[in-house]
This record gives structure tokens, sequence and C-alpha cells, in this order.
């Protein structure tokens, strides 16, 4: 585990190395996944989360990290439907709290969310492909000045592609891809990335990692990810993430 985070994190490094003509960020992002499996159809997933800036570059200006930018909620149900050993269908409904604290202006900022995200898993011996649509609603966000721009509706489509390697049963490796595009914009509230996103594509993100099942029902998931901003098709920003997932599994039927 510890050779795991090391490499991760050298990779991280090596990364900002290069020179760019954009703004480059150094982040830590980790998740603590608790899900309640309440049937062999329902489970319920409480998950929050938090990212840490510890590095910024910008060829523009002289800039600071941004520290703790973004805390994270999602909470709800889960759906799955298993059709045969190798070929499963899970429906999660989540709400997403997003919270945005400024330590340059001593704010804080939120957005409430409705996060639908079906999810397609086929197994075939060590290999397992899963294909998740996220359909982000935002209906609220205090980004903005009035009421009336506040309480709107955005929606943000994700599609991950995701391919995971079983070495053995403790280890396995994964590799994903998950660009997004901005699909409908709020019709009072101009488009902010803290709030109503603009239509277009506008970021993608490249993981790669190792899963490690520390027992049966406890998990954890260190990865390297790249992610690329964009505006207009051009490249505009990039971050490169330490991403670290901490799940724990309770039974109870």
């Amino acid at each position: 585990m510890r050779k795991t985070v090391v490499l991760l994190c050298l990779m991280m490094c090596l990364s900002m190395v290069h020179a760019a003509h954009h703004p480059r960020g150094g982040r830590l992002w980790t998740y603590a996944n608790l899900t309640t499996v309440l049937s062999p159809n329902w489970a319920f997933v409480v998950m929050p989360g938090v990212r840490y800036e510890f590095a910024r570059s910008d060829p523009l200006r002289n800039v600071s990290p941004l520290r703790f930018f973004f805390l994270e909620f999602l909470t709800g149900p889960v759906y799955t439907l298993r059709f045969t050993p190798s070929f499963a269908l899970k429906l999660p409904l989540w709400y997403y709290y997003m919270g945005y604290p400024i330590h340059a202006t001593d704010d804080h900022f939120y957005s409430h969310n409705i996060e639908f995200l079906p999810i397609v898993e086929l197994k075939a011996q060590k290999l397992t492909l899963m294909s998740r649509t996220i359909f982000h609603n935002t209906f609220y966000a205090s980004i903005y000045e009035t009421e009336e721009q506040r309480s709107g509706y955005g929606l943000v489509v994700r599609q991950m592609i995701k391919l995971d390697y079983k070495l053995n049963d403790r280890y396995s490796l994964l590799f994903a891809e998950e660009p997004f595009w901005g699909v409908i914009e709020d019709n009072e509230a101009p488009p902010n990335i803290l709030g109503y996103w603009a239509q277009g594509f506008r970021m993608n993100r490249i993981y790669t990692g190792v899963n490690i099942r520390l027992t049966p029902r406890f998990f954890i998931s260190p990865q390297y990810v790249y992610e690329t901003s964009y505006d207009s098709g051009h490249v505009v920003g990039e971050n490169h993430y330490l991403y670290i997932t901490f799940t724990r599994v309770l039974k109870l039927f």
C-alpha cells in the first residue's frame, strides 16, 4: 500500500514538471464510502469527500494553492439488477452537496444537486468492463447574487468507461476515462463552474491505479487522476490528483 501511494505521488509530481501555457494544480482527493447492503437488490450509500490543493502554477500570475477548496457529500439508494453472474445493471439515485470554501475572500459557496447514474458491468474471467453515465442535475447554486438566479436548473452529463483487471484475490488494476459535457444551461444565471455549467465539452479525467481488498468488506483504491478543463475546444487548465477512496461494506441480510 505504501509503495503504491509513493509511486502515484511520483507520477503526479513528474506530470507537473513539463511546461504549459495554462494553470496547473497538484491536489489530494479522498472519499469515505459506506455502503449498507439491505437486500440482494437494494443498498444505501453515504459518501463524504474532500479535496485539497497543495501546489499551483500559473504562467500569467503569481498564485497560491487553493488549500481545502471542495467539500462533498453524496447519499442515496442503489438498486441492482443482476441478470447473470457476469452482467449487472445498477441504478443509483443520489443527493449531492457540493461546497466551495474560498480562502482568499473567506467565502463559502455551495450547490444542491441530484445525480442519476446508471452503471452497466460486464465480467469476463479476470476483466470487468464498466460503463457509468452520470446525469448531474443542479437546482440551486449560492454563487449567484439573486435568488432567481440561484434557484434554477442545469444538466451536466459524465460518461465513464472503466477497465478493472483482477491480479489475485487482493489486488486489481484499473484504468478509466471520463469526459464531461454541459448539456442544459440555466435560463437566468450566467454559466459558472461553481453553479450552472455552460454547454459543450468542458472537462476530461483519466484515472489509473489499484484496488486493494484488505478484508472481504473493506477496500482502499489509490489512483492517479489527470484532469483537463476545456473552453471552446482548447485546454485552459490541468490538475493532477492523488485520489484515494476508502470503502466499507455492511451487509444486513
